[in-house]
């Protein structure tokens, strides 16, 4: 676990209170300081360890370490109180204490001597970040020092009986070393007790009501850790000391759900076995890019790092889902972004919060999507176990049979529900479930997507026009008409020679705009060819124009049952509707020398009007315009640059329904 040639401050980081007995101070719940616990517990090699958990949750809290990697709720419940919740997570400073301390037969005490407990206060910790560049040592005296000498009337009590309990175990295993782990701000207090004369034993409760444990649901795992449990996936996987981890980051990206025909049809990475594959290869990567050593050498997550390795592994994922591209400033941003709101929120490093947010903010719902389910990475946590899986609901905990309001054991300073603002995806649960939907061969298209691209089409036409009016729009002084209005610009540009009020007169336009194709891309590049899928159909109703397009395989990503995802290349909208033959067989075009020049030939054969409105990163060619020119049409080309990006990238994608039926449950599937 550790790097030799590391020297450990033992005096400074665990001070000898009394002979036999260390007292080791920490942050709940804090990644960087269960590192110090384990370098500490290395160096020292104690006895016996002693934490600050519940005398009465001695023997569940036992239970739980010896599940883990597998994270564990502690639930215990007494009448008229809200049920205590203890989560035992490998990179939990108290967890690791007891773990260790198990895995070598030392002897284990839980000291607190569980007195009803009415103070929720928050006591003002810096980032344990800082440990990085303080040092365990120095971080922790700083911390000590900065609590008050003093505390409240209940945690008096509590101190008095957990000095009782540590006086109990020290001579149980005397003359060994006892270490106690407990929170910072009760580290000086309870040296003093230790110090002091006799202790009365405490009269706190010796069992509770009802005491459980619950394997917590994989997708509540964000709900009650405070720190990503991708950083808790690193610590478990680096926390034996194992040097030949190696990861292959392709295998870390998020793989598609492709519909696959070989004589049987069968759905490819959608089972829970390449799931539990990909997040141990997240997880592998993670460990591999965002963990170095800390104290003593004991290798621990760096949660700045671990922000970089997910940013890398969901730029790829969304790149792999969506098509889409991201830019470099984008990382620049959305780095800075991330710091800053967290520095706002009083920490060093983002939490999982900060890092989806930021994520939303230079992408779209699609990237921080990807980059949440990266940062919530955990291989070992399945949904079902051998005990009841519970999952978190706002402030209530579902235990299967019952719900019940909770609060947690230790409070979170920065503690806040994680609701992700987008939409979430669904997982198949039963792969043969979605695989049935294909039945049918028939296709059909998701109506409120089409709505969107007819309204798209009829805002590029307005646009098309307004632009080659604007291109024949001319200004004069003004002789006695407005024209078209005053030319408030040119008439203050020429402000100073004659003081004369322009006027201006938009071009005219001849006739209007027809058909529109958008291309998006072309369909060959150096990978060969991208969008492989043609198709051409009818609009539906007469308000509803036909369409030709290219685009992606849709068999290749599976979003539902019976539901496709496909990115166009390109689309072609023909109004009215019901006279677009099929273009991708019609011979008229067997000369067009790629699919993007197919649908613009049809686009001018089919247009009513004399105007074509082309959108593409490149004008037509000079063969296009002559064949528009000898049906006494135009081509008006719009850049695609010149269009709004979040706008083409909402259109750009199209759901395909193996039936009609499927409209009626489409919408839970699509992103």
């Amino acid at each position: 676990m550790s790097r030799p040639g590391r020297e450990l401050p033992l005096d400074r980081l665990a001070p000898e209170a009394v002979a036999g007995v260390r007292i080791l101070p920490v942050v709940h719940d804090s990644v960087e300081c269960t590192a110090v616990v384990r370098a500490v517990l290395e160096k020292l090699d104690p006895a016996g360890v002693a934490v600050e958990l519940p005398r009465s949750l001695a023997a569940a809290a036992e239970r739980a370490v010896v599940r883990l990697p597998r994270i564990t709720l502690v639930v215990s419940e007494e009448p008229g109180e809200d049920a205590l919740v203890w989560t035992c997570a490998p990179a939990e400073p108290f967890a690791e204490a007891l773990r260790w301390a198990h895995e070598r037969g030392r002897t284990r005490a839980l000291i607190d001597p569980d007195l009803p407990y009415g103070e929720r206060h928050r006591d003002p910790v810096p980032d344990p970040y800082a440990l990085w560049a303080l040092g365990g040592a120095r971080y922790l005296a700083l911390l000590v020092d900065a609590c008050p000498e003093e505390g409240g009337p209940e945690d008096e009590a509590r101190e008095a009986g957990m000095a009782y309990h540590v006086r109990e175990a020290a001579a149980r295993i005397a003359p060994g070393t006892l270490l106690v782990v407990v929170g910072a701000a009760h580290a000086r207090r309870l040296a003093s007790r230790l110090a002091a004369g006799p202790l009365a034993a405490p009269l706190g409760r010796v069992r509770r009501a009802t005491t459980e444990l619950a394997h917590l649901h994989p997708e509540s795992l964000t709900a009650l850790l405070p720190e990503p449990p991708l950083a808790h996936a690193v610590w478990e996987r680096r926390r034996s000391g194992d040097e030949s981890i190696r990861s292959v980051f392709e295998k870390a990206i998020a793989p598609r759900v492709v519909l696959e025909r070989r004589g049987l049809r069968l759905l490819a990475g959608a089972s829970a076995e390449e799931r539990r594959d990909r997040l141990r290869e997240v997880a592998d990567f993670a460990a591999c890019h965002a963990a170095r050593a800390l104290a003593g050498g004991v290798v621990a997550p760096d949660r700045w790092a671990l922000g970089r390795a997910a940013w890398r592994v969901a730029v790829a994922s969304y790149r792999e889902q969506t098509e889409g591209t991201v830019a470099p400033w984008q990382r620049r941003l959305f780095f800075d972004f991330a710091r800053r709101y967290a520095h706002v929120e009083g920490r060093l490093v983002p939490g999982l919060y900060e890092w989806t947010v930021a994520a939303r903010g230079v992408g779209d719902d699609n990237l921080a999507w990807e980059l949440f389910d990266v940062l919530r990475a955990y291989p070992w946590q399945g949904e079902h176990a051998e005990i009841a899986t519970a999952r978190v609901e706002g402030d209530e905990l579902d235990l299967g049979s019952r719900r019940i309001r909770f609060r947690r054991r230790f409070l979170r300073t920065k503690s806040r529900p994680l609701a992700l603002s987008g939409r979430r995806r669904e997982r198949p649960e039963d792969p043969d479930e979605w695989l049935r939907a294909f039945s049918t061969g028939d296709l059909c298209s998701y109506p409120p997507e089409d709505l969107v691209v007819e309204e798209y089409g009829r805002y590029l036409r307005h646009k098309a026009v307004a632009l080659l009016s604007a291109e024949r729009e001319r200004s004069e002084p003004f002789s006695g008409s407005f024209l078209d209005g005053v030319d408030l610009r040119e008439t203050l540009r020429h402000l100073g020679d004659d003081r004369r009020v322009r006027v201006r007169e938009m071009g005219r336009v001849p006739g209007e705009a027809g058909s529109v194709v958008v291309i998006f891309d072309r369909d060959h590049d150096a990978s060969g060819e991208r969008f492989p899928f043609r198709m051409t159909w009818h609009g539906e109703h007469h308000q509803e124009s036909d369409m030709a397009f290219y685009s992606t395989d849709p068999a290749a990503q599976v979003v539902g049952p019976g539901i496709l995802r496909a990115t166009y290349g390109g689309f072609l909208l023909v109004h009215p509707p019901g006279r677009l033959w099929d273009v991708w067989s019609d011979p008229d075009y067997a000369s067009a020398r790629d699919k993007a020049e197919t649908l613009l030939a049809a686009a001018i054969d089919y247009s009513l009007g004399r105007l074509v409105v082309q959108v593409a990163r490149r004008p037509p060619s000079g063969a296009m315009q002559r064949r528009a020119a000898e049906q006494g049409k135009r081509i008006l080309h719009v850049p695609l640059g010149a269009l709004a990006p979040a706008t083409l990238r909402k259109v750009r994608v199209v759901h395909l329904l193996a039936g009609r039926d499927k409209r009626a449950i489409a919408r839970d599937y699509l992103w």
